[in-house]
């Protein structure tokens, strides 16, 4: 059923995140791999990096973003009719790390899936959100973005030396709200040539049901292991958030919103020099950048959502704030959002 149609904005009710207590700091990387954290700091900006607790799992921390954004939204978790998590280590190969939020959190009358795409899952997620409430398919849809990536990483490898772990999550409904925004822009886009040539890729380069095959012990096999091609990456995310952003900001004009009236840019981060670089070509103050990737790493999926959970906190969003994201992934995923604060 259609939405009553003084029900057309779409509007982020709560947002929440949680970041585990537990710290990668440069010294582990200098112990591990061929770098310094002079060299980590100069060229990542990187301080140190959440890391899950030993106990605890992807879902968990989904779980616990998600019952902070309900509880902002004041929208009890039986409400919910969708969970779409965003993330790239899933707690197991099935059933959905979505399914396992929605056991935690008791969403009983919600439908959950996980969406796979790099780090952009959450915008992705955003973006399927919105659509399932302007089609009438849903009133109130929670978006996830939860990832432990330490989980995965290989140590000796400095390419991964940028991951930290966390989760975020927010909270979309339907809204009679007058705004200059009634829905959020998205510019989103994959470029699968980039994923074959192997820029960022986790894969399995022995499979373990061979060696059985074959009579040998399946414990031998190599485990699988992460591979990024930083350079080629850095390259590939300014020059696809540049594009995504760019396609936003023009739609936005359509509708007489300037660049100059955004009040945050509130990227997607694993590195300081892309966050900086990507400011400077929107001419923006790094005052208004909200900058988490020092403390946290790049914690994937959860890396937005957590930006706008902290700054809430801090009470530096305001009602009618239009805030400008942009987020790049393996695949390679790439995607910009304006949507106003609700």
């Amino acid at each position: 059923m259609s939405p009553e149609s003084k029900y057309n904005a779409v509007q982020i009710a709560g947002i929440g995140c949680y970041v585990p207590e537990r710290r990668i700091t440069n010294d582990h990387w200098e112990k591990l791999a061929q770098t310094s954290s002079e060299w980590i700091l100069k060229n990542v900006g990187i301080h140190e990096r959440s890391r899950i607790g030993a106990n605890e799992t992807t879902s968990d921390m989904g779980a616990a973003a998600s019952r902070q954004a309900l509880a902002m939204a004041g929208i009890s978790a039986d409400r919910v009719d969708w969970i779409l998590c965003g993330t790239n280590s899933q707690d197991d190969l099935w059933p959905s790390t979505a399914s396992k939020i929605q056991e935690q959190i008791g969403a009983i009358n919600a439908a959950s899936m996980d969406l796979q795409a790099g780090c952009s899952g959450w915008v992705f997620g955003m973006r399927q959100a919105q659509g399932l409430l302007l089609s009438g398919e849903a009133s109130c849809v929670l978006v996830v973005g939860s990832d432990a990536l330490s989980r995965f990483l290989n140590y000796y490898d400095r390419d991964n030396l940028l991951f930290g772990d966390g989760a975020g999550a927010a909270v979309l409904i339907l809204s009679p709200d007058p705004k200059r925004l009634k829905r959020i822009l998205f510019s989103t886009g994959t470029v699968p040539s980039r994923a074959l040539a192997l820029e960022t890729i986790y894969t399995e380069s022995q499979n373990a049901m061979e060696f059985y095959l074959d009579g040998r012990d399946m414990s031998t096999a190599a485990r699988p292991k992460p591979s990024m091609d930083g350079r080629l990456s850095l390259k590939l995310a300014l020059t696809k958030c540049k594009e995504s952003m760019t396609r936003v900001l023009e739609e936005a004009k359509t509708i007489g919103i300037d660049k100059k009236d955004i009040t945050y840019y509130v990227p997607h981060q694993t590195n300081a020099l892309i966050l900086k670089a990507l400011a400077d070509f929107l001419e923006f103050p790094m005052e208004r950048v909200e900058v988490i990737v020092d403390k946290y790493g790049g914690i994937s999926t959860a890396s937005i959502p957590t930006a706008l959970s902290e700054m809430n906190t801090a009470g530096k969003l305001k009602k009618g704030d239009l805030i400008l994201s942009s987020v790049y992934g393996a695949g390679f995923t790439y995607g910009a959002m304006l949507y106003e604060w609700g």
